[in-house]
């Protein structure tokens, strides 16, 4: 129980410190430790992402989802170079 109590505990402290453009950009259709948006379930959790996927291909993805993955429903969003680095450390961190 304790070991779950901390999981949570460390999944919120990482929502706490995504950078405003997930806030912004990805919050609504994505969830990270159980906390996301109106449209959660159509992008689904993130957590875990960074033991999935390296920097090249979420910079990839997230610059232009459908040139990893086809079938995407992501939307195709803009984002700075610093937005993007930002968020790709973000997703990097959730292990």
């Amino acid at each position: 129980m304790v070991a779950g109590l901390l999981a949570i505990g460390a999944a919120t402290v990482q929502a706490q410190g995504a950078p405003e453009s997930y806030d912004k950009k990805c919050k609504l259709c994505h969830s990270v430790g159980g906390v996301g948006g109106k449209q959660a379930e159509k992008g689904g959790p993130l957590d875990g992402v960074g033991k999935k996927r390296d920097r090249a291909w979420l910079e990839a993805y997230i610059a232009d989802p459908k040139s990893k993955m086809p079938d995407a429903k992501m939307p195709k969003l803009k984002y700075s170079d610093e937005e993007l680095k930002a968020l790709v450390d973000y997703m990097l961190s959730l292990k």
